[in-house]
């Protein structure tokens, strides 16, 4: 009876694990701890001027969620 109550335990908490796994893994940013922004980084060149006169400044995806920008030093 014992043994059986035991396994009973185990197969219950294994499942709980497995159902946390799942709400984990399929879950846009939950329990990551990383913030998620859908948000337009720049739209051209000029949005992306670090003031810095010797930088190249670029947009890359421009309008986009994936937009990007980067500051390269000129040669």
């Amino acid at each position: 009876m014992h043994k059986i109550r035991s396994a009973l335990y185990i197969l219950v908490l294994m499942g709980i694990l497995v159902a946390v796994g799942f709400i984990v893994t399929n879950r846009e940013g939950a329990l990551t701890g990383a913030t998620v922004v859908n948000t337009v980084a720049c739209y051209e060149n000029s949005d992306c001027n670090d003031h810095i006169d010797p930088t190249k400044d670029i947009c890359l995806n421009p309008g986009t969620t994936q937009s990007l920008c980067v500051n390269r030093p000129e040669k």
